[in-house]
Order: structure tokens, then sequence, then C-alpha cells
């Protein structure tokens, strides 16, 4: 009864409708959707919009293992159970993860990937690879207690104006057609949808659409990866 509830709870919120029809697609012909977006960094003033947010929230980003070891353990803990692999393999990468903290816990999460070829293990093992100056989004993640103040829309607009600052023109992101709430913060945002991705649930690559004419190709990779 409780998972009923949820679930007309979902579709009965902003998007909810679109989502459940897809959680549908996936249940009936075992079939997932995952979207793809992308947000212009050159238009980052213009499209970029006043989130509210706690005021005692902090903005972090971890670059280097120097980063990881001036922060709190608790906190990298924390990080790295929504991270896909650890803070420490993901800095290791070349990635750097970002985080609003509000004292003593994470508030919501995400991963950058500056790599050319970026490789993920959702919806299953893909490659993406990207355009000169593409960034890649990944585990955006905002925990349960802090959803709804516009934590994910504040982390998301500070990312990418780092990201303008060190000369990136573009990041793109993937998300699953049924989460309506990721889907709201980036439509809020900006952010604009480039394409999709269409796979089976037992991992098989069926289509693209839209992808690799705007610079971003998506193919079935060779070995277990994540999306940092």
């Amino acid at each position: 009864m409780h998972l009923l509830n949820e679930r007309i709870n979902q579709a009965l919120s902003r998007g909810g409708l679109s989502a459940t029809a897809f959680w549908l697609l996936k249940i009936l012909f075992r079939i997932e959707v995952h979207f793809l977006y992308a947000f212009d960094l050159a238009n980052r003033s213009a499209t970029s919009k006043t989130s509210t947010h706690h005021p005692g929230f902090d903005f972090i980003s971890l670059h280097t293992q120097h980063d990881i070891d001036s922060t709190p353990p608790a906190l990298i803990a924390q990080l790295n159970e929504q991270s896909g692999w650890s803070v420490n393999r993901l800095i290791e990468q070349g990635s750097t993860v970002y985080a609003l903290v509000d004292d003593s816990n994470i508030v919501s999460q995400l991963n950058i990937g500056w790599q050319p070829i970026i490789t993920v293990d959702s919806p299953t093992h893909l490659t993406f690879t990207l355009s000169p100056k593409d960034a890649f989004l990944g585990y955006l993640f905002t925990y349960p207690k802090y959803r709804g103040c516009g934590a994910a829309t504040k982390l998301v607009e500070k990312v990418c104006e780092d990201a303008a600052f060190r000369k990136y023109s573009r990041i793109v992101t993937h998300i699953r057609s049924t989460n309506a709430p990721s889907l709201n913060t980036f439509k809020k945002i900006g952010w604009k949808r480039i394409g999709w991705i269409l796979t089976s649930t037992n991992g098989r690559l069926l289509s693209t659409r839209s992808a690799k004419k705007i610079g971003v190709h998506i193919a079935k990779a060779n070995h277990p990866a994540n999306d940092g």
C-alpha cells in the first residue's frame, strides 16, 4: 500500500505523469529511457535563476588529494556513499566532486568529469566521447531531508560557474526518464534536452538519438565503469 501511495503521489507531482509512463514502459516492455541534457555555459548569466536555499549551506569542491585531506573524514565517507567510485579514485581520474554542506552533513553532491571520454554504469556500461571543452555531470544526489529547498539547483548553478571559469563551453549529463525531480531541476535552470538513450533492462544498448550530431558519441563500453 505504501508503494502504491508513493507511485500515486509521484504521478501527481510536476512531471509525474510522464515519469509514470516511462516507468510503465520499463515494467511492461523491459525498456529504459535516459534523456541527454546539456547546458551552454555561454548562456549561463542569461538563464541562471536565483534559488532558495538554507543560508548555512557551504559550497565545497574537491579537485586534489590536498582537498580530500583538508575535508573531515566523515564528509568524505558521506560523499563516497553517492559518488559511484570513491572520492579518491575520482580525483585520481581527474574528476571533481562538488557538494553543499550543512555543518557536518552533505546536503547535495555531484561529480564532474573533465576527460574527453567518460564511462558510465547507468543505464548500462557506456562510453561518452565528448566534444572539446565539454564536461560531464554525474551522480547528482540530494539527501532526503534537504529536498525541496533548492539545494540541487544551487549546487548545479555553482558548478556551472566553476566550469565556465575553467573555460569549458558546455556541460552534458544523462537523466533517467522516471526521475521527475532531477528533470525538473535541470529544466528550471535552463538545461536543454539534446537526445535520448534507449536500453533494455538487461543492459543492451538499443538506440541513441541526436547525440552524435551535436558532438556527443555514445557507445557500449567493454568493461564496467562509472560516470565520475
